[in-house]
């Protein structure tokens, strides 16, 4: 097991664009990683780059950059942060960081409710 685990869920934003929820859990027993973790770090084989890829988790910068640059090749990729949600229960913003596609721009925030496997048992 490594100290980082990545999951990919198929999913929409609020206004229906598809795309790859790609979940980050720190597995780490004391919950901290390291840089030198990243080597380790492998990305779902089941990602869809046609689709744009939102980056979720509670994860260090770092982390977050490392899987921008590693998921450049999707159709664009966005970040996800709660205090661009609306006021409802596990909602945000994707905020998009990066694109090759018309269908979204740079600086764009989308709608999201999180997939509803990463908060039901």
């Amino acid at each position: 097991m490594t100290a980082i685990e990545l999951s990919v869920i198929a999913h929409k934003t609020v206004e229906d664009i598809p795309y790859q929820h790609l979940h980050i859990q720190i597995t780490a027993a004391n919950g901290i990683i390291a840089p030198s973790d990243l080597k380790a770090v492998v990305l779902p084989p089941n990602m869809i780059w046609s689709q744009g890829v939102v980056i979720e988790g509670k994860a260090p910068t770092w982390l977050y950059a490392y899987l921008v640059h590693a998921c450049h090749i999707a159709a664009w990729v966005a970040t996800f942060d709660p205090r661009l949600g609306q006021d409802a229960a596990h909602s945000g913003g994707g905020v998009v960081v990066a694109t090759h596609s018309q269908q979204v721009q740079v600086g764009q925030v989308l709608p999201i409710a999180l997939p509803q496997a990463l908060y039901t048992a």
